[in-house]
């Protein structure tokens, strides 16, 4: 990425949080600016590497980027669950169409019956996997133990 850094200046205070954080796998770019404080941006140049390669490879980064998805957001799994309720919509019209065909004469024979219940059963287990997410994700939320709120100053 062109022009991009990963320095910040820290104040003490907004560096003791960060450090107070007991997340194991901690986003220092979304965490610094999850904790609230008053920010602004310092334009730099960032200078091109004078010596050496970067060691992460596309797979670290892929992994990297994963893991920071995941831990910022339950994006995912609403995903999961979204596309568990588009097949269930497309499995009902599906049906329905095919019973229009069978009262026709059209149909195949058997053809309808598990194509319907592969997509029937695939979306709710979808839609279930999505809902199991969510309880998955409060559940990590609270593991990872952030605070419900930071105290900037004191009276």
């Amino acid at each position: 990425m062109m022009n991009a850094s990963d320095f910040k200046l820290l104040d003490r205070k907004v560096m003791l949080v960060l450090l107070n954080m007991k997340e194991k796998n901690s986003f220092f770019r979304a965490l610094s600016s999850w904790v609230g404080f008053k920010t602004t941006q310092i334009p730099f140049r960032v200078a091109e590497r004078e010596a050496g390669e970067s060691k992460w490879s596309t797979k670290s980064l892929i992994k990297y980027a994963i893991l920071n998805i995941t831990s910022f957001s339950s994006a995912p799994m609403q995903i999961v669950t979204i596309c568990g309720f588009i097949m269930l919509l497309i499995s009902v019209i599906f049906g329905i169409n095919s019973i229009v065909q069978y009262v026709n004469g059209t149909a195949l024979g058997g053809f309808t019956t598990v194509i319907l219940l592969q997509l029937f059963s695939s979306s709710i287990i979808m839609i279930c996997l999505g809902i199991i997410g969510y309880y998955i994700a409060q559940i990590y939320d609270e593991i990872k133990g952030r605070p419900k709120f930071i105290v900037s100053e004191e009276c």
